[in-house]
């Protein structure tokens, strides 16, 4: 693959330096794969490696095309697995630790709506300010604010009924 005019193997370099890390760890907790999150990571980079455009915001950029290749995963397993493929099988403690983590998060974000899940997601797995969430998502940060207080009150009186 060919860097674009725009982005020199530098600056990609140093974009997957700082970024990395974030991405894979909102990937792996929007998915719960180890696997498909890298692959979903790698994806994202080598999409920013290609474009044309200019780019103002790499980070926005990256947890963009992350997200959204984090939701073609989910669709794609759900539809074309069956549900034996979709159960996991026995694995070493560290990583059975991971799934069991992952299942619990997922299980209580799900019962909220996207728009409060995905706030969270960013806020506390890819520790992401709200001005930087609100940039991602383009939204106002008052609303982003406003979709994160509100998802976390609801998990919280789930806890507490």
């Amino acid at each position: 693959m060919k860097l674009n005019q725009t982005i020199d193997a530098e600056q990609l370099a140093e974009w997957i330096d700082l970024y990395q890390d974030q991405l894979f760890r909102y990937a792996f907790f929007r998915i719960g794969s180890k696997e498909d999150a890298e692959d979903v990571v790698q994806d994202a980079f080598l999409k920013i490696a290609a474009t044309t455009a200019h780019i103002a915001n790499p980070r926005a950029y990256l947890f963009r095309t992350v997200g959204n290749g984090c939701v073609d995963v989910i669709r794609n397993k759900v539809k074309f697995s069956p549900i034996e493929e979709r159960m996991t099988t026995p694995s070493p403690s560290d990583e059975r630790e991971e799934q069991e983590e992952f299942r619990r998060i997922d299980q209580l974000l799900r019962k909220l709506p996207e728009q409060q899940s995905e706030v969270i997601r960013l806020h506390i797995h890819a520790n992401l300010k709200f001005t930087e969430i609100a940039d991602i998502l383009e939204q106002p940060v008052t609303t982003i604010k406003s979709r994160f207080a509100s998802g976390i009150e609801k998990l919280r009186k789930q806890f507490i009924n």
